[in-house]
């Protein structure tokens, strides 16, 4: 590639059976206008499949010539994984199921791809694509294929991610959010509004409604807990936040359980769990002390909806293996030290949290089944003061009682905040 002029931005799209989705993602990326002409390199990765995914970026590099495209194949690294974590466990759902999106059949339902002609008009002349392989075509997983296109992006001042089936409408979207970190010096990332594209979800629209809710590096940050606060390909963050927060695992992004370079694998948060990529990520940002904050206003994200979503699929999704990682970080973090942790919940969950929390190493916890609209229990009446001085640095000892609320709804969380009056932002939080 002729142009090598270090951009602003580098934004990695992982891609494995992308198709018919992933034209229109790249379109959306490269189409982007960010302030004064800076420019973006995209960095697509392909991670194996078979549906003329890799045949398609391949056709696109051609068609934008060698000035600005390029194709790199890279030989795996000697400790690479050699198949895709996600797919240890088995899936709870087929992944091949049609969709009517998927069909022959009249528009809007089954629109004609875009043409690689199409998108090749659509980038702007100061964007760069390239399209990065491992040599071997094997399918590691959304953490190896981010993992490379960071290692190999260049030194651009903000790292963000696409996935291959969504899309950024707005063409200004990342404009604005770029925008929007320069301006505050103290935030580490930002993310914005999400819209859903795609097949009607309504489990989704409250979701979807709850991480809108979100916009303060505060409130995201006491949200991961519950879920994660925002899709973590809405967001842009610095890129040395990026390297500093992936630091533990020599700036790989983890994918599955840590099994590489052995020797350091201790200095890695719950190293044995299996955490998804995205979950993980924002565990650890926060954990770090990181703030990202959320644009209000119009969405600039479209999360598509459809069967072959990992999120419908993937067995490590499963809720008994979600509450395991968020309990492994609950207990390192803002349980850390605590002389007691009480777990308010009902039934299975509270019997499942409580369970997690020990087998995380936290040796005080303390079961409290209640239900907002009962009365308080014995516990609250009898609670000691709790207060901590200041906000504690990290690493810093705590002491107290810490309190995790864990209801899936958001009434329900909102009710038993109502009514839990001594409510201490430092020593409360929720869960799901």
């Amino acid at each position: 590639m002729a142009d090598d002029r270090t951009p602003l931005l580098s934004v990695i799209l992982p891609v494995y059976n992308a198709m018919p989705w992933l034209p229109i993602a790249v379109r959306d990326i490269l189409k982007q206008k960010l302030h004064a002409s800076a420019s973006l390199e995209l960095l697509i990765v392909s991670d194996g499949g078979s549906d003329g995914s890799l045949e398609f970026v391949l056709a696109l590099v051609e068609a934008l010539g060698a000035a600005r495209a390029s194709q790199e194949v890279y030989d795996p690294p000697p400790d690479a994984l050699p198949h895709n974590p996600a797919l240890v466990q088995p899936l709870r759902a087929a992944e091949d199921e049609d969709h009517p999106s998927f069909a022959d059949g009249p528009a809007p339902l089954a629109p004609a791809p875009l043409s690689v002609a199409a998108v090749a008009r659509a980038c702007r002349p100061e964007h760069t694509v390239r399209v990065l392989r491992y040599r071997d075509g094997a399918n590691r997983g959304q953490g190896a294929a981010m993992t490379l296109g960071l290692l190999r992006s260049r030194r651009s001042a903000y790292v963000g991610q696409m996935e291959s089936d969504d899309e950024r409408r707005d063409e200004e979207a990342l404009g604005k959010m770029v925008g929007a970190l320069e301006a505050r010096e103290e935030w580490d990332g930002v993310s914005c509004q999400v819209e859903l594209v795609g097949s009607d979800r309504p489990g989704m629209e409250e979701y979807v409604g709850w991480q809108n809710s979100l916009c303060s590096p505060e409130a995201m940050a006491a949200g991961r807990f519950i879920e994660i606060p925002a899709l973590h390909q809405t967001a842009i963050f610095r890129r040395a936040v990026v390297e500093e927060v992936l630091g533990p695992t020599a700036g790989c992004y983890r994918d599955g359980v840590y099994a590489r370079r052995e020797a350091s694998a201790q200095a890695v948060l719950g190293a044995e769990l299996d955490v998804p990529v995205d979950l993980w990520w924002w565990l650890l940002f926060f954990h770090h002390g990181k703030r990202c904050g959320k644009l209000g206003g119009e969405p600039l994200f479209g999360w598509r909806q459809h069967p072959r979503q990992h999120t419908r699929t993937h067995g490590r999704l499963s809720l008994e293996n979600l509450r395991r990682i968020k309990a492994s970080f609950f207990v390192l973090g803002p349980g850390r030290d605590a002389q007691q942790i009480q777990v308010w919940s009902i039934g299975a969950t509270l019997e499942g949290w409580v369970a997690e929390l020990r087998a995380a190493g936290a040796t005080h916890v303390v079961a409290v089944d209640w239900k907002p609209g009962a009365p308080l229990p014995e516990v609250w009446r009898n609670r000691a003061k709790r207060k901590v001085p200041g906000e504690p640095e990290l690493g810093a000892s705590r002491t107290g009682v810490i309190r995790i609320v864990v209801f899936g709804k958001p009434k329900v969380r909102a009710r038993a905040r109502a009514l839990m009056r001594d409510w201490d932002d430092q020593l409360d939080w929720f869960a799901a």
